[in-house]
């Protein structure tokens, strides 16, 4: 099967669509699959969606770039049997183009994005997907909810995490941009925390490096291309944007106070509240927060947390669309 995944990323967007359909490109790769994507580009701001390109390339797959004026009518011209599309910039019509124009189609969607889906598969990996009152055809067929996450290979078999009495080291990691600088915010909030190390993870697509690294010290270490299981394992306590990340921190089994850097996060972080595994707070009481997390909270969290995803999540996300493709 000739797969092409249609998702972008940059230091605008961020680079979750990126990180996560890696996991599925990869995937379908090692089972002798051809996987490429086919990204947007804008021609007058040649930087806006560099990150996520430069990404891709790196994990080894083709990049097609298309004119992000132009999408609809050039996405008709790839030369695939399925595509994947990975996108909040989606409509009904983008929808029906490539329903028309592939043998199998299929999205990755959050919060229920359009009022119809022409789709043949739909992946939502939320806790709360099942709530949402998707209209799709009468043979989509729904991978929803957190048998469906999609972790890393990193991810999948962690060991168990041990609770300490006190919090000494806490990890904080926004996702891969970080548009409005949220992390030297965090580091601020945490100014008088002078008895715990402060990891902060910098994402490839982050604009304010320079501004952050000012703030390294005796207890403030920055990290670049870090093994993120090792130190999310390593840490007592995270505070994170709730995108994928929260999944990757509920394997690990750590603690995690989640904070909000994009509207399409809000639904993520009120479910994950409510299942126990995060506390869903502003930045401005993170600080106030911390000091709630007894060592008996922050092992209820992390028992409730390593319950909730499916570490083969990516497998049977593959397994369902080989399954459409050789049905249809």
């Amino acid at each position: 099967m000739r797969i092409c995944i249609r998702a972008d990323g940059g230091s605008n967007i961020g680079m979750g669509h990126i990180i996560r359909t890696i996991v599925l490109a990869q995937e379908f790769k090692n089972r002798g699959n051809e996987v490429f994507y086919a990204c947007k580009v804008d021609k007058t701001l040649s930087e806006k969606y560099k990150a996520g390109i430069e990404k891709i390339k790196e994990e080894g797959f083709e990049v097609i770039e298309l004119n992000e004026k132009s999408l609809k009518n050039d996405i008709r011209n790839i030369n695939a049997d399925c595509i994947i599309t990975d996108s909040y910039d989606v409509d009904e019509e983008y929808f029906d183009i490539v329903k028309e124009s592939f043998k199998v189609s299929g999205c990755l969607d959050d919060e229920n994005i359009c009022k119809y889906f022409n789709v043949d598969f739909l992946i939502n990996q939320n806790p709360y997907a099942e709530t949402l009152n998707y209209k799709v055809n009468s043979c989509t067929k729904m991978l929803l909810g957190t048998k469906y996450a999609i972790l890393r290979d990193e991810f999948r078999n962690v060991k168990k995490k041990n609770i300490n009495k006190y919090i000494r080291d806490i990890m904080i990691t926004v996702g891969g941009s970080d548009n409005n600088n949220l992390s030297e915010k965090i580091i601020k909030s945490f100014k008088n925390l002078k008895e715990c190390n402060i990891h902060l993870v910098v994402g490839s697509g982050f604009k304010y490096k320079d501004e952050l690294k000012k703030y390294e010290s005796n207890n403030i270490k920055l990290y670049e291309n870090v093994i993120m299981s090792k130190l999310m394992k390593r840490c007592d306590v995270a505070v994170s944007s709730c995108g994928s990340t929260l999944y990757e921190l509920a394997a690990c089994g750590t603690p995690t106070i989640g904070i909000v850097v994009a509207d399409n996060q809000v639904m993520a972080a009120k479910a994950m509240d409510k299942l126990g595994i995060i506390k869903y707070e502003s930045i401005e009481n993170i600080d106030k927060t911390l000091k709630t997390l007894t060592e008996e909270k922050r092992k209820q969290m992390s028992s409730i947390a390593v319950k909730l995803v499916d570490v083969n999540g990516y497998k049977n996300i593959v397994n369902n669309i080989q399954e459409i493709f050789h049905t249809i």
